[in-house]
């Protein structure tokens, strides 16, 4: 049986602190092969996700807001915004399931935030995200 405590997230807040994109993650697979990936993200205010997508079928992932809020925005393919989500304390919105292919960011609007993310594995580095730029108009 495996406890994670407000100790190690303690730890965890401290080093998305010290961290230049303002997030840490402690992973709770054993490693990327596993056919489910868990791992804790702590975020910091500042911290930022920009826009990306995951191309492959199996790269849905979903958000469950343990601490703070975090606002999830989702893009069309020309860049424009189609809709924000706020999830967390206080919000009507605690857990936020992303489809594979829908471009996304993540923001952390609290002092801290606390997820767990839940997604299909095994996980590629390679084939993680795609970082998403709008299309030049012809």
């Amino acid at each position: 049986m495996k406890e994670y405590s407000d100790e190690s997230f303690s730890a965890l807040f401290d080093d998305a602190e010290k961290s230049e994109r303002k997030r840490a993650h402690l992973n709770l697979h054993a490693n990327y092969d596993e056919k489910v990936q868990r791992l804790f993200i702590a975020l910091v205010k500042g911290s930022y996700v920009a826009p990306h997508y995951h191309e492959l079928d199996h790269q849905w992932e979903m958000f469950v807001v343990i601490h703070g809020i975090v606002e999830v925005t989702l893009y069309d393919g020309d860049g424009k915004v189609k809709q924000k989500l706020a999830a967390g304390d206080g919000q009507s919105g605690k857990v936020i399931e992303i489809d594979p292919r829908d471009i996304h960011s993540v923001e952390c609007i609290s002092e801290k935030a606390l997820l767990l993310e839940v997604k299909e594995g095994p996980f590629d580095p390679e084939k993680a995200k795609v970082m998403f730029s709008p299309t030049e108009p012809s």
